[in-house]
């Protein structure tokens, strides 16, 4: 079965608790967990206390955490760019939340290699990658590659030739499929090509294409993204983890009830979900 999460980053502007409450209310199954500079969980600020806090709210309100985001934070390449060996214990730290919070692994965004040139980065991305997905091996998690237009890693090939150049097991994909389509690549087509290395999974609702798209909630009048196609090509795959809701605080608060609406009915539907 799939199961249906939000990215509670679209919500930021909402006390922690009180999301969890929205969540568990509507029906969904989990929250991806935001961790970074200016988060729900701030990166900088991680004790123990706060993290058995964290993991009760969510137990108490039938929650589970999918993943940690790390929200609001530098890519990837940014970090590794200005200090290599702070950018491995960054996300160090991310490893150690997404184990105590019983997340499955944590997303991260690669960034852009700007002035420095396109091959520059992906050599720097590659090297700081081995030790974090080293890491994050050991503890049983995955590393997850957010694609994303605008970064180095933006297409379906580019994620595959990443994993082929780090070479370890921990590295898979979030498969964003909102990003992915908005990009011209076919849904059906690459949610296949990238099933058995997908271990989470983005949303958004989405009219036009890039860089003239415009996101809107998941299942909104107007959203062109064929979710059911998406969810067909997940089912095929054997995909039985979660599908993250992703929205922006600007959007209306109805946000998390539509979009969970139109996922768990097109799931039920397909037989994905009970």
């Amino acid at each position: 079965m799939i199961g249906i999460s939000y990215h509670a980053g679209g919500m930021k502007d909402l006390q922690l608790q009180e999301i969890i409450s929205i969540l568990s209310d509507v029906g969904y199954d989990a929250i991806e967990m935001m961790c970074g500079p200016d988060a729900h969980i701030p990166s900088g600020e991680i004790t123990e206390s706060k993290l058995r806090d964290v993991k009760l709210m969510t137990e108490n309100h039938g929650l589970k955490v999918s993943v940690i985001n790390p929200f609001t934070g530098k890519g990837l390449y940014q970090l590794a760019l200005e200090d290599k060996q702070a950018a491995i214990d960054h996300y160090a730290i991310l490893q150690d939340v997404a184990v105590a919070l019983d997340a499955g692994g944590v997303n991260f965004l690669t960034g852009y290699g700007g002035a420095k040139g396109d091959a520059f980065a992906w050599k720097l991305l590659v090297d700081v990658l081995k030790p974090i997905c080293q890491r994050a091996e050991k503890l049983g998690i995955t590393m997850n590659i957010h694609n994303h237009e605008a970064n180095t890693v933006d297409t379906s090939s580019k994620v595959l030739l990443l994993i082929e150049h780090v070479g370890v097991e921990s590295l898979r994909v979030l498969n964003d499929i909102t990003n992915f389509y908005h990009l011209g690549e076919d849904i059906a087509e690459v949610t296949e090509k990238l099933g058995g290395l997908t271990t989470h999974c983005h949303v958004k609702g989405v009219t036009g294409m890039y860089p003239y798209s415009t996101f809107l909630i998941p299942g909104e009048e107007g959203d062109e993204l064929d979710f059911r196609t998406f969810a067909e090509s997940l089912g095929k795959s054997g995909y039985n983890r979660y599908i993250s809701v992703e929205t922006f605080p600007h959007m209306r608060m109805e946000k998390a009830q539509i979009a969970y609406q139109m996922m768990s009915r097109t799931l039920k539907e397909l037989g994905l979900r009970q």
